[in-house]
């Protein structure tokens, strides 16, 4: 299996072939994805089991929505169940999926806590009792260094965790890829193509500003279809094979072959 490498102009390419495939049904594209996000966003909700439940939710959200934008690209007819698709095809790989980003986040911090010590933890109760988002830039700023090293660390962490999380519900899903190859894949495939990448995530920071002047959040609403969609296109370019299942190795006999030479 061939993953893929391209130039910096096909980031660009995948945020404007996402637009097309919304523009194919923008209602659709636009509901399913608030419904997706709507339901995480009600799993969190729930006391005790919220933030676990969501996580596990999220790999099975996404990979429904993308077998949506594969029957749009495919013309195929969509219907709003096939949102659940990930819940009738590859669940437990998906569930472990979601497994690993929480672990992968638990360690992540565990990491940032371990390294910064208590002028960090003190740092975060601080953090933690304002929403101002200038509070934690100012904090980190006058913080010794080794606070700022340890957020550092942790922000490199979780960038990682990302890169190899992103594409692999896919890889599970279309593919039937093993959850532990497709998150190995999904990492392999971005840091491949880090520049068209870093050139998509910068145009799609830009586009987030432009969206975020409209009134009501509608900005937010328009944005979350349009990362999932170019999301898709990028997926489909750096891994060709979307529906070619893994095949296990064929053992090859020896002995017959051995056999038949004589």
């Amino acid at each position: 299996m061939e993953i893929k490498k391209f130039t910096a102009a096909r980031g660009w390419t995948w945020i404007k072939q996402g637009y097309q495939l919304i523009m194919i049904s923008p209602i659709l594209s636009i509901t399913t994805a608030l419904i997706a996000a709507l339901a995480i966003f009600l799993a969190m909700l729930i006391p005790l089991i919220g933030p676990l439940l969501a996580v596990i939710l999220m790999p099975i959200m996404l990979a429904g929505y993308m077998r949506i934008c594969r029957a749009l690209e495919e013309g195929e007819e969509v219907e709003l169940t096939d949102l659940l698709a990930g819940f009738k095809k590859s669940t437990p790989a998906l569930v472990s999926l979601g497994a690993f980003l929480m672990l992968g986040m638990l360690f992540a911090s565990a990491v940032m806590v371990f390294v910064g010590g208590d002028a960090l933890t003190t740092l975060m109760e601080e953090v933690r009792a304002t929403d101002n988002p200038q509070v934690l830039m100012d904090a980190i700023r006058t913080a010794s260094g080794g606070v700022a090293f340890a957020v550092l660390l942790g922000f490199t962490l979780v960038l990682m965790l990302i890169v190899a999380w992103q594409y692999a519900p896919m890889l599970v899903f279309f593919s039937g890829v093993p959850p532990f190859m497709a998150l190995r894949d999904s990492f392999v495939g971005t840091m491949r193509n880090i520049v068209p990448y870093t050139v998509y995530s910068l145009i799609m920071q830009v586009i987030a500003l432009m969206l975020g002047i409209l009134p009501f959040g509608l900005g937010m609403i328009l944005l979350l279809p349009l990362g999932l969609t170019s999301l898709y296109v990028s997926y489909r370019n750096i891994f060709p094979w979307l529906d070619a299942p893994v095949a296990p190795p064929v053992a090859v006999d020896t002995n017959s072959s051995n056999d038949g030479a004589d």
